[in-house]
């Protein structure tokens, strides 16, 4: 009991700048496009001055280079050598108040395919039984932990009328029965260390795990998302629309870009080749290889390697069109590194959700 309780708090704890402002200016040139410069343009009065935050990071103050057509400033910086290369530069990560998923563009007009789990964390099924079972793990580490304080008040008792029997026992007796006191008050000291720390585990755990439950529930309100493109380039994203019938949802930047995007492929066989692109375990811009190995429930099933932070992002082909959206996994014994198979929802489902709110999509009319 002892080793599966401290077992279940590694489990449950696993679970769970000052600002500075800068001048930046912002202008037209004569082709229209927008740029943007620490330093006022001599040739041009009419720039217009901006306050930003400087105390972010450089891959945030690298938004100040970008221009509006993120497709050519990306294949400029990029310079994809091959197909999946190439479709690496529609993908995002996606940050939201409880964690970090992936999406990619579907159109030229900054729309973003996800997961609806990863902007409503909430109305995931695998969210609602984890909350479910880590409650159930703090009630049986809370019970342990009452059972455990019992037991050494208990044994602290014990010690003390030990105590008394040495101080009435006979001067012969006294020494063994003092070495049999030290002995056992060290083991009462023990238990005490070992209670205090699992004490202190789990109230952090449990603190954890409340906090991350109110987040997760203020975070339902949350209509605008960071996303970060290939290159580290933060931009924001608004909520457009979440499916009923599928965990998919879809979201457009707030800004007027002409991104790049993935073309949709809605037809795919048995032992084809597929490529997962995403931000796995909090990490960005990272592919894994497969293969289909079958449909289920109408969802397309894979041997590529998808782990948490995947779901949202794009399987896609050798071509680099994209045939379905990763969302899910099947494992073993609920265990990170166990993964067997991948669920990803077909890119026809996006279509037919999404045909209305997009202004783009490819493959449909």
């Amino acid at each position: 009991m002892a080793q599966r309780a401290r077992s279940l708090l590694i489990v449950l704890l696993l679970f769970l700048v000052n600002e500075v402002s800068a001048e930046i200016y912002k202008y037209q040139d004569e082709n229209g496009s927008w740029h943007f410069s620490d330093k006022q343009p001599i040739e041009d009065s009419r720039a217009e001055l901006l306050v930003v935050d400087t105390a972010k990071t450089e891959s945030e103050r690298f938004n100040t280079k970008i221009n509006q057509d993120l497709l050519a400033y990306l294949t400029d910086l990029v310079k994809p050598n091959n197909e999946i290369e190439k479709a690496s530069m529609s993908v995002v990560k996606i940050e939201t108040p409880t964690g970090t998923g992936s999406g990619f563009f579907i159109s030229d007009h900054g729309h973003i395919i996800t997961n609806k789990h990863v902007v409503r964390h909430i109305s995931s099924d695998q969210w609602l039984q984890e909350q479910k079972e880590t409650e159930q793990q703090l009630t049986e580490m809370s019970e342990y932990l009452s059972q455990k304080k019992l037991e050494i008040s208990q044994y602290k008792k014990k010690l003390s009328n030990y105590k008394q029997l040495i101080a009435s026992a006979s001067a012969s007796d006294k020494p063994n029965m003092q070495k049999t006191y030290d002995y056992y008050y060290k083991q009462y000291n023990k238990r005490q260390t070992e209670l205090d720390t699992d004490n202190a585990k789990y109230k952090q755990a449990s603190s954890q795990f409340y906090k991350l439950k109110q987040k997760t529930l203020q975070s339902e309100n949350t209509t605008k998302f960071n996303v970060i493109l290939k290159d580290g380039t933060e931009l924001q994203a608004r909520l457009i629309k979440l499916s009923r019938d599928v965990d998919l949802a879809l979201l457009q930047l707030t800004e007027n870009y002409k991104t790049p995007f993935l073309e949709n492929e809605t037809h795919y066989i048995q032992a084809m080749d597929v490529y997962a692109i995403g931000s796995p375990l909090g990490f960005s811009d990272y592919i894994t290889k497969g293969i289909i190995t079958g449909q289920e429930k109408g969802n397309i099933v894979t041997d590529t390697q998808i782990l948490p932070g995947n779901s949202g992002g794009p399987l896609i082909t050798p071509e680099g069109h994209v045939v379905g959206v990763n969302t899910a996994v099947i494992n073993a014994g609920g265990k990170l590194g166990t993964e067997l198979f991948g669920y990803a929802i077909p890119i026809s489902f996006a279509e037919k959700e999404f045909a209305n709110e997009v202004y783009r999509i490819v493959g449909a009319q």
